[in-house]
C-alpha cells in the first residue's frame, strides 16, 4: 500500500512539474485582460484576432520584442457570435441590432482574461539586409521567399505620392517604396507584369498582420495554410472515379465506396449520403458534375 501511494505521489509531482514546465513555455501573462493588451497595442500596428472557437490574440511590441498574448475562446463568446449569425437580414432594424451586438462581443472580448503571453524570438532583417533589396524586382524578392501582401499608392513626409507594395518574409511585414510611378504601377498590373517593377527602399512593419495566427511560429518559422477545399476535392475525386472506373453495363459499388469514405472522412458523411441519393436520381449525369475540373 505504501509503494502504490508513492508511487501515487510521484505521479503528481511529475503531473504538476510538466504544468510548470508548460507555463514557462508559454510565459506568465503580460496582461490582465484583452482590454489591456489592446490599451497597450493602441499606439503600433494593429494585430488583433482569433480562430473562432479556439483563441483570440493579440500582438503588442516592448523595446524591439514582440508579443502575442492569448485568451482562450470560451462559451460565452461563442454564444455571442451565434447570436449576431442568428439576426434575421430581412428586418427593418438589421443593422441597428447587428452593430448593437458587434459592441456586445467587442466590450465582452476586453474583459477575456489573457491565458498566457509568448515572446517571438525570431529576428527581423537587420538595416542593411533591408538596404540590400533596393533595385531588386518583385519576381526577385519573390523567388527569395518574400509573399506580396498588398499594393497602392500613400504619401510621404512631403506629401509625395508614392508606390507601395507591402511583403511578408517570414513572421515579419516589410514596407516596400516602389522605384515606379502611377501610370507604371498601373501598367503593370493590366500586364500581369507587378514582377518587373523594382524595389526603391524597404523598411521593417513589424511583426505580420496575421501574426495572432499561431502557424505563424515565434521562431519564425510558418504552417503551411491547409487548402480548406482539399478534402472536399479528395471526396468528389473519389466517387467519381468509382463511377468511372465500373466496368460496362455494371453499376458501381457505390455503397461500398460510401463507407469507406465516410469511415476516412467522418466530418463529411452526410454530404457522401447527399451523394449517392443524388447519383440514385441522376445516375450518370450527375456524376459528370463531379468530374476534376481539367488544368
Amino acid at each position: 500500500m505504501k509503494k502504490i501511494l508513492a508511487i501515487l505521489m510521484a505521479l503528481c509531482l511529475l503531473c504538476a512539474s510538466l504544468g510548470v514546465l508548460a507555463e514557462e513555455e508559454h510565459g506568465a501573462p503580460l496582461y490582465a485582460t484583452v482590454g489591456d493588451a489592446l490599451a497597450d497595442a493602441e499606439d503600433g500596428r494593429a494585430v488583433v484576432g482569433g480562430i473562432p472557437g479556439e483563441y483570440y490574440a493579440v500582438v503588442t511590441e516592448k523595446d524591439g520584442k514582440y508579443y502575442r498574448n492569448v485568451a482562450y475562446w470560451d462559451e460565452k463568446l461563442s454564444e455571442l457570435n451565434l447570436a449576431q449569425d442568428s439576426l434575421d437580414t430581412d428586418a427593418e432594424d438589421f443593422f441597428e441590432k447587428f452593430e448593437a451586438a458587434a459592441e456586445e462581443i467587442s466590450a465582452y472580448v476586453k474583459t477575456m482574461p489573457i491565458a498566457y503571453t509568448e515572446v517571438f524570438t525570431a529576428e527581423p532583417l537587420t538595416k542593411e539586409e533591408m538596404a540590400a533589396k533596393s533595385g531588386k524586382t518583385l519576381a526577385e524578392l519573390t523567388g527569395e521567399g518574400f509573399e506580396i501582401g498588398s499594393s497602392g499608392t500613400d504619401n510621404d513626409e512631403n506629401g509625395e505620392t508614392y508606390i507601395f507594395y507591402d511583403l511578408r518574409y517570414g513572421v515579419f511585414d516589410y514596407h516596400c517604396v516602389m522605384d515606379a510611378d502611377l501610370e507604371q504601377y498601373d501598367l503593370a498590373q493590366e500586364n500581369d507584369d507587378e514582377g518587373s517593377l523594382k524595389v526603391k527602399s524597404m523598411s521593417l512593419l513589424g511583426i505580420t498582420e496575421w501574426g495572432f495566427d499561431k502557424r505563424f511560429h515565434t521562431d519564425g518559422t510558418v504552417e503551411e495554410q491547409k487548402d480548406p477545399f482539399a478534402e472536399f476535392s479528395a471526396i468528389m475525386t473519389e466517387f467519381f472515379e468509382a463511377v468511372q472506373n465500373a466496368a460496362p453495363g455494371e453499376e458501381p459499388d457505390l455503397e461500398g465506396v460510401a463507407e469507406k469514405l465516410k469511415a476516412e472522412h467522418p466530418d463529411y458523411a452526410d454530404m457522401i449520403d447527399l451523394y449517392m441519393k443524388m447519383y440514385q436520381l441522376y445516375g450518370a449525369n450527375f456524376a459528370s458534375l463531379l468530374a476534376p475540373a481539367e488544368e
